[in-house]
């Protein structure tokens, strides 16, 4: 949740691309026990505008290395914040389609959309939604990283950096 109320979920196509996106601007990942990665999926038709097509950069004023992954992420937020408020895509816009700067992967900001996304269940029923921590899941997550030189360590909840924001947010 932002500042202003704002929930927004980011998703990428697959686990590098996801961790990149969090963990690709400190260069270290920092693996506590709170974090985790889910298989999500929409259980509505999304409106999504594509900021990695050609021209929709431009359509709205910015320039298409805002597409691409290219510019600094202060001017990224930047950027979706101005869709999200001034909605120059549409009022019907509930997020964007952008490749990753960080691993050049799809992905997705979506906003306020907690009734239109689901965790995935598999076929015993069991919700796709798995800790980074978890044997099954940091092993991939370690190769990932460091073959995009982002270094990874796990730490406890009580040193995540996170986790201290959280228990000192009112």
């Amino acid at each position: 949740m932002d500042t202003t109320g704002r929930r927004v979920l980011y998703v990428g196509e697959d686990l590098a691309t996801s961790a990149c996106e969090v963990f690709g601007d400190a260069g270290i990942a920092a693996i506590c026990p709170n974090y985790r990665v889910a298989i999500i999926a929409p259980t509505t038709t999304l409106a999504m505008f594509n900021l990695a097509a050609k021209g929709a950069a431009m359509a709205i004023g910015a320039l298409p290395a805002l597409g691409d992954g290219n510019e600094a992420r202060s001017l990224t937020q930047q950027w979706a914040r101005a869709i999200y408020e001034d909605q120059p895509a549409g009022p019907e816009i509930t997020g964007i389609h952008y490749r990753s700067g960080y691993n050049s992967g799809q992905a997705l900001a979506l906003w306020d959309c907690d009734a239109d996304v689901e965790v995935v269940r598999e076929d015993g029923g069991h919700q796709q939604d798995i800790a980074l921590d978890n044997p099954r899941i940091l092993p991939r997550l370690q190769v990932q990283l460091r073959r995009r030189q982002i270094s990874i360590t796990t730490v406890t909840s009580s040193e995540c950096n996170e986790c201290k924001k959280l228990a000192l947010a009112p």
